[in-house]
């Protein structure tokens, strides 16, 4: 058996408006469903645990199917933290993925998985397109010096999946709580405790849904692979 942590507990707040990114509709159906059909397609075997917000509680378990619905922390390493938590001990490897992710595809998932099971942890992750130069503090009126170029050859932009084996991940966890280390993904949670992390080349088009513009992106990569 393994697990999945699918984290929908963000408020939302650069999506704008009151309703959660992850409940509206993608293609006919929630944005949050795409992400949990694609992973139980991928893995049948899969104990799932969903974080939500409280005022989604109810909607989400609508939508859950068989999946545990549990409510998030105030960051998301608090919301895996929870969602790892609920999940059986027998999971063998833990995987944490974004809900607001709707186009992930089934066979990355497996991609990650096997990473995970090889090598003890592993993410999704795309490679740098862009030209990438750090920045000094900002002046006056808002600009900022350049300070020196970035190697993009070696810069990867984290995504999810992010996936590590079980007993792995869980001492993690602990293991932020107890430094009071918050890390902005599992791979800097990970990394914090020591853990090396493999990085799996992914697609630009698995894409988080952040804002309206992205929503609609969304909507038109999967109307051309229909």
């Amino acid at each position: 058996m393994h697990g999945l942590v699918l984290t929908a507990a963000g408020a939302s707040k650069r999506f704008g408006g009151s309703a959660s990114k992850v409940l509206l509709d993608l293609a006919g159906k929630p944005v949050l469903r795409h992400a949990l059909d694609t992973f139980r397609e991928a893995i049948p075997e899969l104990a799932v645990v969903i974080t939500a917000r409280a005022a989604d509680l109810a909607r989400v378990r609508d939508l859950a199917g068989d999946a545990q619905v549990v409510v998030g922390g105030e960051t998301r390493q608090a919301s895996v933290h929870a969602g790892v938590r609920a999940l059986p001990d027998e999971a063998e490897v833990i995987l944490v993925h974004d809900a607001a992710r709707p186009l992930v595809r089934a066979a990355d998932v497996r991609t990650v998985l096997e990473a995970a099971r090889t090598h003890g942890a592993a993410i999704a992750a795309a490679l740098v397109t862009d030209t990438i130069h750090e920045a000094g503090a900002a002046n006056a009126d808002g600009t900022r010096p350049l300070l020196r170029l970035q190697d993009r050859s070696r810069l990867l932009a984290a995504q999810t999946p992010q996936a590590a084996q079980a007993p792995v991940l869980r001492a993690a966890l602990d293991r932020a709580v107890a430094d009071g280390f918050e890390g902005t993904d599992e791979a800097a949670v990970l990394r914090h405790a020591g853990v090396d992390v493999v990085a799996c080349p992914f697609l630009p088009t698995n894409l988080k849904i952040t804002t309206p513009m992205d929503l609609d992106l969304a909507r038109r990569i999967l109307a051309r692979e229909d």
